[in-house]
């Protein structure tokens, strides 16, 4: 028997008490004794629906127990015939007995598909962001709104606020307005999530998250080996650039928004890597061209360190040996903003001639290496590949008929509307780009080229801003 809980159609204030529903079942009265050989023996016969109790008291008699039948035996002669042969040896007397069942027997599922016009669909799912459930209705249910985000907060435990986004993500912070369909405000907006093994603080009304993204975190982190550095330009709050420096990974990661920037310091406190995430609060361009610049400064003459915590323990043993960063330029540039990130690839035009101040790699051995982009993205095409290298091609000043000559690769991430689809394209930055005569225009306003000779300590201990 499949339940569903009363037609409530066009309910736009929770009635909780409009989903009551009573129906008729036979019961067995049957000695306590017997319940457990009844209940196994005769398992087919008996009440079999989730979250329903198939054994309740009897009021006529302490000594005895209702055994529940299920809903289509409407007599006890519609039984199989082995029950009704011990009900007849053990004098097992069969009653009529009711069930009730009220609005918290029912999922937000079965509630709001009994409320709204089409009772095939209910918009139940969301996002959970700590105790902020973050939805994202579609116009014909924003009638319902109110009722929709109470059902989701009184169907969710943990959820202490449902939210409902009123707008398109902000290309330059990366954040939207919303407004609260459900729970107490005084709950705020200040969340705390877990991902990768780390632990994840910020104000959900001020800056990014997607939990959607655990995976895509996850598989691009793992690329990123002890010792690797790492660029992430638009790190919001930290997904990237904290589980990738407890990975033993130097990071430099910058976000424009001011209130990710401070989220993402605080994250790296949070988790133990401040000394191996340098935050920025910059312009994504100018903050490429500058982090390029200030590492190789650094780096070009010997590896950098990274510092290892020492371990809990014994006080006379040694210190554990600092983590030796060797490249001479970032190993990995994270571009994590798919609306607009794939535009930014312009900054990496003669990034390397401005960092070296020469035409072609160093001869004397001390040339950066050449950084793998990743760089997230949409595209609606039917070809997405050549689509995105091409598009890349044009960002680069690379030659777009040439676009499969280039080091690169496409992961799929996930669909993010019917026709629109996000991917990453990891592209190694071209030689013949990186070494360009011609930067794009404006992208050096401000940048600051080192000295010559940077002083001993920056140059060999990465050091926390």
């Amino acid at each position: 028997m499949a339940l569903k809980p009363p037609a409530c159609r066009g309910m736009k204030e929770l009635d909780r008490s409009a989903f009551s529903l009573t129906f008729p079942v036979v019961a067995l009265r049957v000695p306590t004794k017997s319940i457990g050989e009844i209940k196994a023996e005769m398992a087919g016969e008996v009440l079999r629906i989730p979250k329903m109790r198939n054994v309740v008291d009897d009021k006529a008699s302490r000594d005895h127990k209702l055994v529940l039948l299920r809903p289509e035996i409407a007599r006890l002669e519609d039984a199989g015939e082995r029950l009704r042969e011990r009900a007849r040896e053990n004098g097992w007397e069969s009653v009529a007995h009711e069930v009730t069942v009220g609005y918290e027997f029912w999922s937000a599922d079965e509630v709001l598909k009994a409320v709204l016009p089409d009772e095939t669909q209910a918009p139940t799912s969301y996002e959970q962001i700590g105790h902020i459930a973050h939805m994202n209705l579609r116009d014909e249910y924003l009638e319902y709104k109110r009722l929709i985000g109470q059902v989701v907060l009184d169907k969710s435990p943990a959820v202490k606020l449902v939210v409902n986004k009123l707008d398109t993500i902000d290309s330059t912070f990366r954040n939207f307005k919303m407004e609260v369909l459900a729970g107490d405000p005084a709950a705020g907006f200040i969340a705390t999530v877990r991902e990768n093994d780390c632990a994840f603080r910020f104000d959900f009304s001020k800056v990014y998250w997607n939990s959607r993204l655990h995976t895509e975190h996850q598989r691009l982190i793992e690329r990123f080996a002890v010792g690797s550095s790492v660029c992430d330009v638009m790190a919001g709050v930290g997904p990237f650039a904290v589980p990738a420096a407890r990975r033993g990974a130097l990071v430099w990661a910058n976000d424009l928004n001011p209130a990710s920037f401070e989220a993402l310091r605080d994250n790296a406190q949070r988790n133990r890597v401040q000394d191996r995430v340098r935050a920025f609060n910059m312009d994504g361009r100018a903050f490429i061209r500058q982090a390029f610049v200030d590492y190789y400064a650094l780096a070009k003459d010997g590896a950098l360190t990274l510092p290892v915590a020492a371990r809990s323990g014994s006080a006379k043993a040694a210190p554990p040996a600092p983590i030796p960063v060797a490249s001479r330029s970032f190993d990995h540039v994270v571009m994590n903003l798919p609306a607009i990130a794939i535009e930014f690839l312009d900054a990496f035009r003669g990034i390397f001639r401005l960092v070296t101040g020469c035409d072609a790699p160093p001869a004397d051995g001390a040339a950066p290496n050449l950084p793998m982009i990743h760089t997230h993205c949409f595209t609606k095409s039917d070809e997405p590949e050549k689509d995105i290298l091409q598009r890349a091609c044009r960002a680069l000043a690379y030659p777009e008929d040439k676009y499969a000559e280039l080091d690169a690769g496409l992961h799929y991430v996930r669909k993010v509307a019917p026709n629109k689809d996000m991917y990453c394209l990891s592209l190694r930055l071209p030689e013949s780009v990186a070494y360009a005569p011609e930067a794009a225009a404006g992208v050096d306003a401000g940048v600051k080229r080192q000295p010559e000779e940077a002083p001993e300590e920056s140059r060999k201990t990465q050091k926390s801003e």
